[in-house]
């Protein structure tokens, strides 16, 4: 009896989180998306949609897909501000997932152009 191999797939994990609210994306290497999750779709409201809770209660839900659909490589990409990344980041350490490398996407202030002159009277 011949066994089927186990074919090893690898995503990329998109987390963006915002002051209101975190969004997780998995796709696959050529960005069709394979799974989108976010903590408002599962159920926070208000304020508690940008905790650390609701981030990780995300985290754990596409990482359940992962398992589901064996992913067993990742490359996780970051984006925004807040709690959430640091509990999602330990969210997918947790799993038994290999992690392939770690991007910190955020956007940063260069100052932007330069001001009017001041008026003087």
């Amino acid at each position: 009896m011949i066994e089927k191999k186990k074919i090893q797939q690898t995503g990329i994990l998109c987390i963006s989180t915002t002051l209101n609210n975190t969004f997780i994306n998995l796709t696959d290497l050529e960005g069709n998306t394979l799974s989108c999750v976010s903590s408002g779709n599962l159920g926070f409201k208000g304020s508690k949609k940008a905790s650390s809770y609701a981030a990780q209660a995300a985290t754990e839900k596409v990482l359940s897909f992962c398992a589901q659909n064996s992913i067993d490589k990742l490359s996780v990409k970051f984006r925004g501000v807040g709690y959430a990344k640091d509990a999602s980041l330990k969210t997918v350490f947790n799993h038994k997932i290999k992690i392939l490398q770690i991007q910190e996407l955020s956007a940063r202030a260069f100052n932007g152009c330069r001001r009017k002159k001041r008026r003087r009277v």
